[in-house]
């Protein structure tokens, strides 16, 4: 049985790997993912590799071909815009439920993630801990909601817009901006205003979306 547990929990790490490098762009769309070659860097038998491959197949990040080569899919700019599109209805929805069902601990919780966001954004421009900030910020609203299809769906959404969420974050001002749109998202679940939460929290995705869209043509436009 521990054996069982050893392979499950390599083949899952291998396909976290694989999946944040995909949707970091380290391996380009149409690039051909070689099991051996994977198998070398990451020094891992080709097994978990090949089982990884077949999840991430499944997520739609790669392809296979009719020659069983694996071809990189990852998200492009509309992919992109789609995941945001849904983003936008569960994740208000998610956020007006916080407001009615969140917990006293669970409010306590949300208090605390956001004066450490505060603290160390503005200490440091560390974009992968300030990601992390704003991710678990966002989980814990996820949590509050009371809903266990809305915090499964939403954690997935989150971890496929996270290279996009992390290029928005790097921009000038950005992460200022965002400690705002926290704060008007919290007090109004902390208000147990579900209104007032549902919309603070579609102001906070449409600027975020609109943000990573300008910093992607600004990037188009210098290449």
């Amino acid at each position: 049985m521990a054996r069982v547990v050893r392979h499950g929990s390599l083949r899952s790490k291998v396909y976290q790997n694989l999946r944040e490098q995909i949707l970091a762009g380290c391996y380009k769309r149409g690039e051909a993912l070689i099991e051996a070659q994977i198998a070398q860097e990451m020094g891992v038998s080709r097994t978990p590799i090949r089982e990884a491959l077949c999840q991430l197949e499944l997520d739609g990040l790669v392809m296979t071909t009719p020659n069983k080569s694996v071809l990189v899919q990852g998200f492009d700019d509309q992919d992109i815009l789609d995941l945001y599109e849904v983003r936008g209805h569960m994740e208000t929805l998610a956020a007006a439920r916080a407001a009615k069902h969140m917990t006293d601990e669970q409010r306590q919780a949300l208090q605390a993630a956001y004066s450490q966001e505060v603290e160390n954004t503005r200490a440091s421009d560390d974009t992968d801990l300030l990601q992390s900030l704003d991710n678990q910020f966002h989980d814990l609203i996820f949590q509050g909601s009371g809903s266990k299809i809305l915090q499964k769906i939403l954690g997935s959404i989150n971890t496929y817009t996270r290279h996009a969420r992390s290029i928005s974050l790097a921009s000038p001002g950005r992460s200022e901006q965002v400690l705002q749109e926290h704060a008007l998202i919290m007090n109004a679940i902390l208000d147990r205003n579900s209104e007032q939460a549902y919309d603070n929290m579609r102001n906070h995705l449409n600027r975020a979306l609109n943000n990573f869209l300008a910093v992607s043509r600004n990037r188009r436009e210098h290449q």
